[in-house]
């Protein structure tokens, strides 16, 4: 195979001669890319090769440069003993190959009837690929290129297990500095933070003297971040105004609502969740409070409670009438420990039961949807001072039977939701003396209508009846006389 190319690389000709056998092929290539091929088939081997040499003879003189030169025979003589020898002498029983044609002036491109006795090739011919551009200097002068960064790593990272089990481990970490963290601050809250006296704080406390009674006394103080305080004893006589502390010392400026001024100072011992009141001067333990709740506003439920009290009154509470009563609460039933006895309306359901050391008895009155619950305990009659109840005049609030309703109005409000109670008013009719009533409301629950009823209070020498009638609020006067006669039935 020869090949032989004219021009520049751009608008450059190229043509290949190959022999095979008695086979001469010429392939022609333009500068626009396109390929032709011719063949022509002669009697022998040693004519196909003068053919071709005679080819290549007309490409140089037309200016053309072969491209394995040392491979042929000198351009300049066709007739030189390097081509002679590379053209063996023809066979006696073949006729001599026709001389070559003249040299002809050719312009740029073969003339045509150089091949015209060729024939066109049956099979097609790829065109031949134009040569590469040269590379850059970066690149001839060694240096690497340096490879580009883009989708196809980051995938590759993506998809490293290595760097999966990294985002785990760094997943596994961030949860246990949070666990430490959450743990950490419960250690501090419980063990290491300083107390503080803000919030909401209740307690109460007991006291007997020798040949007198036992006496009870509730305290509720509220202390905000804002120094604002708030004190209600017993439930019921509520002052407000400032606090301040310094070292172990208390001081409240407060105020009732009538104005009056009531400045206390209390020696104080702050633990995480108690705090003791005691006396400045000669240290006894007054009380000791229990935190309820974190810091509330001092005095706003105060006020709420007593506007909601005194919107609570029913007059109508300390009327009897003994011979209505009888007719609407007939049937007589005993407590289980024979504590107390009353009467109650026909076709109500009854439940009783007691103790067995005889210190709590109870009876529950059920109608749907009234309910009527009196309960008998020993404790309530002793923290009041029972024994003491001759000793007051009648309404007093100083009575024994009037500070155990109000002891009892806490369990009340921990039973109902919502619970808001009245004034408590002096209740008679019943065989056990002066009692205490008020009139209360609740809430019955997420379904439940609201509810409306009464709380009283009765004292025996070694208990305390303490009953709460009460059904749906709409129909509060209708079972109004029912709640009132079996309040007025209680007995021993």
């Amino acid at each position: 195979m020869r090949r032989f190319s004219l021009g520049s690389s751009t608008d450059r000709k190229i043509v290949v001669l190959e022999v095979v056998g008695a086979r001469m092929s010429v392939v022609r290539m333009k500068p626009d890319g396109t390929t032709t091929r011719q063949e022509k088939e002669l009697p022998s081997e040693s004519e196909a090769r003068a053919a071709s040499e005679t080819v290549a003879h007309e490409l140089l003189a037309r200016g053309y440069v072969e491209h394995d030169a040392k491979r042929t025979a000198p351009a300049t003589a066709p007739t030189s003993v390097s081509a002679k020898a590379a053209v063996p002498p023809p066979k006696p029983s073949r006729p001599a190959p026709k001389p070559a044609p003249p040299v002809r002036e050719f312009d740029d491109e073969p003339p045509s009837s150089l091949f015209d006795d060729l024939e066109p090739a049956s099979e097609p011919i790829a065109p031949l690929a134009r040569l590469a551009p040269l590379p850059d200097s970066s690149s001839a002068n060694g240096e690497p290129k340096k490879k580009k960064t883009g989708k196809k790593k980051k995938k590759k990272k993506a998809g490293d297990p290595d760097g999966l089990d990294k985002r785990v481990l760094a997943g596994v970490g961030a949860v246990a500095v949070v666990l430490v963290g959450i743990l950490g601050y419960i250690a501090y809250d419980v063990f290491l933070k300083p107390a503080s006296i803000i919030g909401k704080w209740g307690g109460s406390m007991v006291e007997h003297e020798i040949s007198r009674s036992l006496t009870h006394t509730g305290y509720d103080l509220v202390l905000d971040a804002k120094k604002n305080a708030s004190m209600t004893i017993n439930g019921e006589f509520t002052t407000t105004g400032t606090y301040s502390v310094k070292g172990n010392r208390l001081k409240l400026a407060l105020k009732d609502e009538d104005g009056d001024t009531n400045d206390r100072e209390f020696k104080i011992k702050l633990g995480a969740s108690t705090l003791d009141l005691m006396d400045p001067q000669s240290g006894k333990l007054i009380v000791q409070l229990i935190r309820l709740t974190g810091a509330p506003a001092a005095g706003g439920k105060a006020k709420a409670d007593a506007k909601a009290a005194a919107e609570l009154v029913d007059k109508d509470a300390g009327k009897s009438d003994p011979a209505a009563d009888l007719k609407i609460a007939s049937v007589e039933l005993s407590a289980k420990d024979g504590a107390f006895r009353l009467r109650h309306p026909q076709g109500w359901e009854t439940d009783t039961g007691a103790r067995p050391d005889n210190t709590y008895s109870y009876i529950i009155l059920t109608k749907d949807p009234a309910k009527i619950q009196i309960y008998a305990d020993i404790q309530g009659s002793l923290m009041s001072g029972s024994d003491s109840a001759g000793q007051f005049e009648e309404g007093s609030e100083l009575a024994p039977v009037h500070r155990a309703h109000e002891m009892y109005k806490k369990v009340a409000a921990g039973e109902l939701s919502d619970y808001q109670e009245g004034k408590p008013d002096v209740f008679k009719g019943s065989g056990l003396g002066e009692g205490r009533i008020s009139l209360f409301k609740a809430s019955g629950g997420l379904f439940g209508s609201n509810l409306k009823g009464y709380h009283a209070t009765l004292l025996t020498k070694d208990r305390r009846l303490s009953v709460l009638a009460y059904g749906p609020e709409k129909d509060f006067e209708k079972l109004k006389p029912a709640y009132l006669a079996v309040c007025r039935s209680l007995g021993h």
